[in-house]
């Protein structure tokens, strides 16, 4: 009989854990990957009638115009930083392009954009001073310096539509928008006559 009321009671102990551990789970905040939808949408890409290092060529500049720091860049792709500062608060801007051809045999290209924001804080650490005396070794003393450090303390990729849409319309104002026309040859002067210089 008491075998069966200990049982009992490792039974009802084992479900109340299991619901304290549920409580916990916070079934209610989303997962990084359901808000991934893989869908096809316009808010990081736009398709231009240029080749691809023109539209690179474009975006490096409405990047440097904008006071972002050029990390890497090449004719096809690139990497720009931009930090901002509020009170004890850090972030930085890392702003990725990536122009690749539409299709094949086509001067038509696409141009992928991401931008991640983190957030920094300000870390900082005491450091006493020690002091060595004779026999007795080393002694503590009451004398403190500080090292600062910034830490990461989070980063989320930015996906507001407005914030691309921006970017995309001042690429487009730096974009060429036609090729030069191509200079005609000189007339040839009548033969037996020269032309005056």
């Amino acid at each position: 009989m008491m075998f069966v009321s200990r049982l009992r009671l490792f039974a009802v102990c084992a479900a109340a854990a299991g619901a304290v551990a549920a409580g916990c789970s916070h079934p209610n905040d989303p997962l990084a990957y359901t808000r991934n939808e893989f869908a096809r949408t316009d808010t990081y890409s736009r398709a231009y009638p240029k080749a691809p290092e023109m539209v690179c060529e474009a975006g490096k500049r409405s990047l440097l115009s904008q006071g972002y720091t050029l990390a890497d860049a090449s004719a096809r792709s690139l990497e720009g930083h931009k930090q901002f500062q509020s009170g004890d608060n850090y972030k930085e801007i890392t702003f990725r392009l990536v122009c690749e051809p539409d299709h094949a045999g086509t001067t038509q290209s696409i141009a992928f954009v991401n931008a991640v924001e983190s957030t920094f804080a300000l870390k900082k650490t005491n450091n006493s001073a020690s002091v060595g005396v004779g026999l007795l070794g080393s002694v503590s003393m009451p004398f403190t310096s500080s090292d600062d450090s910034m830490v990461k303390t989070g980063s989320e990729t930015i996906a507001s539509e407005d914030f691309y849409s921006r970017f995309f319309a001042l690429l487009e104002q730096y974009m060429p928008s036609a090729s030069p026309a191509p200079t005609a040859p000189a007339p040839k002067a009548p033969e037996g006559q020269t032309r005056s210089p």
